[in-house]
């Protein structure tokens, strides 16, 4: 740990308690928005979900985590992750420890 008093406090462990009531709501919206798109409007068909799913069971702790998460898309877009969501079951889409939007992540994006 560096002792220099002008350098910043360590970003904390993990966001505010509003933070986490807010982000469990935008991704409860748009899981559900996204699973109403691919399920409604499309003819999704999803390959290996079951191995997926135990990944993140495994997961959901974000202290007891031993290594990275990386889901690729075959594109460069922010909408992908959301529609990833919109596979997932509805618990999952209030969990935003679980879950990553490459747009902003608290932990990458905010941390100074």
């Amino acid at each position: 740990m560096d002792n220099d008093p002008n350098s910043p406090p360590p970003p904390p462990q993990q966001p505010s308690l509003p933070w986490r009531i807010g982000a469990a709501m935008v991704t409860g919206f748009v899981g559900s928005t996204s699973r109403l798109f691919m399920f409604g409007a499309n003819r999704t068909e999803v390959h290996g979900l079951d191995k997926f799913l135990e990944t993140l069971d495994r997961r959901k702790d974000p202290e007891s985590r031993e290594r990275g998460l990386i889901t690729v898309s075959n594109h460069t877009c922010v909408i992908d992750d959301p529609l990833i969501w919109g596979v997932l079951p509805f618990k999952y889409h209030i969990s935003p420890n679980n879950l990553r939007w490459g747009l902003a992540a608290h932990d990458i994006c905010f941390t100074n």
